[in-house]
């Protein structure tokens, strides 16, 4: 939905109806209008403008054009052109008829009684630094605010004559943080702990533990892998192998370490630049090396360079500012006030790398790189050397008349364990930032076209922004530090918004890679900015929370901003739906419930490991490659030995978490695919979410899915249970959490019931079924139960309670 028909929607919805005589919200009503009909032709594009017309400027809107007239006069609408070219009936109306957009009734009708009022113009919101709002009084007595979120959302609720709802049950708040934070449901000796546990911290303990956990950096990482695209190979068409899972560890570390997120930042966007930069440092900025390389040969080298940090312009301004600064490579951009020319000089930024255009050959990353062997990889490249040494003496001291087959047999095999050693050098390596020691010129490049220079211009930063010192040194560093400058009006908001989106399924800006005049207005401006300040400001200037812990609270922590928000009264609300809710706010924009949604397609095949007892323990190290239909590979690459070939991994290697599956541009993960995961081609910061019937298939039959259910029917098996329901009920709650219902129980006997029978009339149908999957069947076990077992264990796997987030 475009922005103008989303606020029309919103304004006429009664949450946020307003009173017909209170003045017209220039940010909220007129702004969206003008860019989705106006800004195209009339915005900030000065090479794209028409007429001589400038309306997203007042300045500009007040003074005469070409054709002598004025597009507003302030409080004066039968003079304005503005109101009589969109209220216009012949071929004067605006916008034109051949463009197929018109506004409604409603919109003229807003624009004409902005006009009236004094047509005044506002800066738009995200491009002002936050201020520390007040925290609102509320009036409901009924509402607990356990925080200070509590009471922003209150205020918002009580105009739309709605409470917030009732506290969810100790499991589905259990089992919901554990998602949230570790991508993990909890296990069956967490859920009674904490039932057990009738402390009044018991909750806040869980949130302690659970931020405590390895697994929680793990699930905060899948998050940052989408934004940084990162993949483990070089896409375009020969989408040959690279090594950067250093880098993924590293992300891992700096999360369950609490780096704070300035830090995160600079050593991310600048590492290599530090004084005495670690090689920790120099590991993290293969954040802006993930972007895609090509091989092909009959490109164009500098084309693909020029690409390349093309690319680290638009995710870095994606990922920290929330900007679609792709939209200015070409021209000035059409709704934001970002220039060609700010463009190129953020890409100068970048463009100091001692790349080539053409690299990523097979099995082996880009330069600039760091190598790192691990101390098997050093052992196995000593082994490897002194095996040449050995060969080369060999070959040499090989008699004159020795036959030439022979020497060419050593010489092969000399060869062969050359290609050996320099891949496993390759290995250990990870791609990196790294300046060259002659800075290059930049320019703005024509139409974004790569042989096409025009100006020279040096590294800024966009001026409808902070601006930099007037002393500061143009290099990235410089560049990472003014991003995380808490005067800076996006990186603070982009941030805590998108991890509001995290616990509850959609940011307080819904859309998270857009906070430019075509992204959808805050639902809770007041609350982002507070949530904001908090993140980003010293300590004595924050609230105080109800422990007092607020002088102790780390300036950019991250942990302590999610357990600020999961410890609200809000996140712990049940996401039970009343009729009033469906009625008022049938979205949920205004949260007077908890989100309900599908687990992403990771947390999906974790869970299911997880209830087996099949799910793998290691964190870090390279990827794996779990099953997949065979041959995938072959049938789509183009001709390789790096990555045509899938072989699956072997032992724990098959049950690693999700996070760590092997990744190719060309052919993602197929089941994941189909679970709305990205390509990871370009920079994601918010995964749709969509349901299909292939989704259910996959999940009902995908090797992974259907090997975890016949796993967990072996532990029900092999466990001493006194009866079938008792086995249902531990099955149940391996799957779900909770214990399951009389009614529930009855129909899963029932199906048991009908599986055993079914089961035991065809023998082929067992074998077929126990034998998917590598994990092996227990010798002394009942094939046919099991398999009757198997099926129950995979329905419940596949109950909407278990593929979702309650």
């Amino acid at each position: 939905m475009r922005i103008a028909g989303f606020v029309c929607i919103l304004f006429a919805h009664p949450m946020f109806a307003r009173a017909e005589s209170s003045p017209v919200d220039f940010a909220r009503e007129v702004r969206p209008i003008l860019a989705d009909f106006c800004f195209r032709c009339h915005g900030p594009d000065a090479k794209q403008r028409q007429a001589d017309m400038r309306l997203d400027v007042r300045d500009d809107a007040t003074r005469a054009v070409m054709s002598k007239r004025v597009p507003i006069v302030p409080n004066k609408p039968q003079e304005s052109e503005l109101v009589r070219r969109v209220f216009a009936a012949d071929d004067d109306v605006m916008p034109p008829r051949e463009t197929g957009q018109s506004l409604t009734t409603a919109q003229k009708e807003t624009l004409r009684r902005w006009i009236v009022e004094g047509a005044k113009y506002q800066t738009h919101w995200a491009f002002v630094a936050p201020t520390r709002p007040g925290v609102p009084e509320v009036r409901s007595s009924k509402s607990e605010a356990r925080n200070p979120i509590d009471r922003f959302i209150v205020a918002r609720l009580e105009p739309a004559g709605l409470q917030p709802s009732p506290e969810a049950d100790r499991v589905t708040l259990l089992r919901r943080v554990t998602l949230d934070l570790t991508g993990l449901p909890p296990s069956i000796e967490e859920v009674n702990d904490f039932l057990a546990d009738r402390e009044p911290d018991a909750f806040e303990q869980v949130i302690d533990r659970l931020l405590a956990s390895p697994r929680y950096g793990e699930h905060q990482a899948r998050d940052w892998l989408d934004q940084a695209r990162y993949a483990d190979t070089h896409g375009y068409f020969t989408d040959h192998e690279r090594f950067m899972w250093r880098w993924r560890d590293w992300v891992i570390n700096a999360f369950n370490a609490d780096m704070p997120f300035d830090q995160f930042t600079i050593e991310q966007l600048a590492g290599d630049l530090l004084p005495n930069a670690t090689i920790e440092q120099r590991i993290a900025t293969g954040f802006n090396r993930n972007h895609m390389i090509t091989e092909e040969t009959g490109v164009f080298p500098e084309e693909y360079r020029v690409e390349y940090v093309a690319d680290r312009v638009r995710t870095t301004s994606a990922v920290w500012m929330g900007l679609t600064a792709g939209c200015a490579q070409c021209h000035d951009h059409k709704y934001d006030p970002l220039t060609q020319r700010e463009f190129y000089q953020l890409f100068a930024y970048f463009n100091q790398l001692p790349e080539k255009g053409i690299d990523g050959g097979k099995q082996k990353n880009a330069v600039p790189e760091l190598r790192l062997p691990t101390p098997e990889q050093t052992t196995q490249q000593e082994q490897l050397q002194q095996r040449i040494r050995d060969l080369q003496a060999k070959l040499i001291a090989l008699p004159k008349e020795t036959e030439a087959s022979a020497k060419k047999s050593l010489d092969d095999e000399i060869k062969q364990l050359q290609a050996e050693s320099s891949l496993l050098a390759t290995l250990g390596s990870v791609m990196v930032m790294q300046d060259q020691a002659e800075p290059r010129d930049t320019f703005i490049l024509e139409r974004g076209q790569y042989d096409q220079p025009r100006e020279k211009v040096v590294a800024g930063v966009p001026s409808f922004l902070l601006a930099l010192p007037k002393d500061a040194i143009p290099n990235r560093l410089t560049f990472a530090r003014w991003l995380v400058d808490p005067r800076h009006p996006l990186t603070a908001r982009v941030a805590v918004n998108r991890h509001w989106r995290q616990l509850f399924g959609r940011g307080l800006v819904a859309t998270t890679e857009d906070f430019g005049v075509q992204g959808e207005l805050p639902s809770h401006p007041d609350l982002l900015d507070w949530l904001a300040c908090e993140f980003s400001g010293p300590a004595e200037s924050r609230e105080s929370l109800a422990d007092g812990r607020h002088s102790n609270l780390p300036r950019w922590g991250v942990k302590q901003l999610l357990r600020n928000i999961i410890t609200s009264a809000t996140y712990r609300q049940s996401s039970v739906i009343t009729a009033e809710h469906r009625r008022v706010d049938p979205q949920n924009r205004l949260l007077a419930r908890a989100s309900r949604y599908r687990l992403d397609a990771e947390t999906l095949r974790d869970t299911a490991l997880f209830a087996s007892g099949l799910l793998a323990e290691r964190i870090g190290g390279p990827s794996v490659k779990p099953y997949q239909p065979a041959d995938l590979w072959k049938a789509i690459t183009y001709d390789t030995k790096s990555t045509q070939e899938y072989v699956f991994s072997t032992g724990d290697g098959l049950y690693r978490r999700g996070f760590y599956t092997y990744w190719k541009r060309q052919v993602p993960p197929p089941s994941m695919l189909q679970l709305d995961a990205p390509t990871r081609e370009t920079c994601t910061l918010r995964r749709q979410r969509t349901n299909t019937p292939l989704q259910a298939l996959a999940l009902l039959n995908d090797t992974q899915f259907v090997e975890a259910a016949r796993v967990l029917a072996q532990r029900v098996l092999a466990s001493t249970l006194a009866s079938d329901r008792d086995g249902i009920t531990l099955a149940f709650r391996r799957a779900v959490a909770r214990e399951p219902s009389d009614s529930e129980t009855q129909s899963l006997l029932r199906l048991l019931s009908a599986e055993r029978l079914r089961f035991q009339q065809d023998r082929a149908a067992v074998e077929a079924l126990l034998s998917v999957g590598e994990c092996p069947v227990p010798s002394e076990v009942n094939r046919s139960e099991l398999a009757a077992w198997t099926v129950l264990a995979n329905v419940l796997l596949n109950l909407d309670e278990a593929l979702s987030r309650e």
